[in-house]
């Protein structure tokens, strides 16, 4: 109980530097420097108004100190979902490689789908990043399994077989959908839908590449596979009431990839694979 409950104050203090991240790498600003501060009035925020969760919901009660303006549901949200994640990730994995390494990547899924949901694009260094502290995860593992003397299975290889099939596959059928969407295109004569003339961005391709470093091959089917249906629901939303066909998917592929995470295995076990 009692280590539940550190895990969940850990990850929620790593949440709260979430929302900073979110905030201030799209606009290009500094992650360090200055000290947490309110968008409005641009006053800095005290040490005990930045407490995650207590200090939005009873403290400040989810508005500025100074100005009164809103704060964003989104900065208790962020804590509150990287919380649960680390006590599960500790729950399953304990005070191990694999829960920093888990933990990384899913502080990073829950960074781009934030990020995605806001701006509907990610800076473009974040995925190429996490692949490449992805592959340093990996090699430091296979470092502890080469003085063990395994030489079979090493995580590095399959990482990089993840990478390679996570950019491949994906790019192929980004470079097969954006065929169908130009013929979609040219038969109803339009130029564009809503300015988007690509069926997955770079940043999806990109995204894919991360999952097949840090889950293998077989994560990178059953996110691309599982991603559409846990976006359906807001895309016929969107459709409907939004008039609009842009939808953020980052987000969906973040809640597949993590359900990669727990059941990747066990799906391809069920299928018979």
């Amino acid at each position: 109980m009692i280590d539940g409950l550190i895990a969940f104050i850990f990850g929620s203090s790593l949440g709260s530097f979430l929302n900073v991240c979110i905030y201030r790498l799209p606009k290009s600003l500094s992650i360090v420097k200055p000290r947490s501060y309110c968008p409005s009035c641009r006053r800095t925020i005290n040490w005990f108004d930045n407490i995650p969760l207590i200090s939005y919901f009873i403290l400040l009660k989810g508005k500025c100190r100074y100005c009164n303006s809103k704060i964003s549901l989104r900065y208790p949200m962020v804590e509150l979902i990287t919380g649960i994640v680390t006590v599960y990730l500790y729950k399953r994995f304990s005070f191990s490689w694999n829960f920093f390494e888990f933990l990384f990547f899913s502080s990073l899924l829950i960074l781009v789908s934030f990020i995605d949901i806001e701006y509907r694009a990610i800076p473009i260094y974040i995925c190429p990043m996490g692949i490449i502290l992805g592959l340093i995860f990996k090699l430091y593992e296979s470092s502890k399994y080469l003085k063990s003397g395994i030489i079979e299975n090493l995580p590095i290889v399959n990482s990089f077989k993840g990478l390679v099939f996570g950019l491949g596959f994906t790019y192929l059928f980004k470079l097969f959908g954006d065929l169908l969407l130009g013929i979609y295109l040219g038969l109803n004569n339009k130029d564009s839908i809503e300015g988007e003339k690509e069926s997955l961005g770079l940043g999806d391709v990109d995204f894919m590449g991360m999952v097949g470093v840090f889950l293998g091959t077989k994560s990178v089917i059953t996110t691309f596979f599982i991603a559409p249906f846990f976006g359906l629901f807001y895309s016929l939303f969107a459709i409907l009431f939004k008039k609009s066909h842009i939808v953020p998917y980052l987000p969906y592929l973040s809640l597949a990839s993590f359900v990669s995470l727990i059941w990747a295995e066990g799906i391809f076990t069920f299928i018979g694979f």
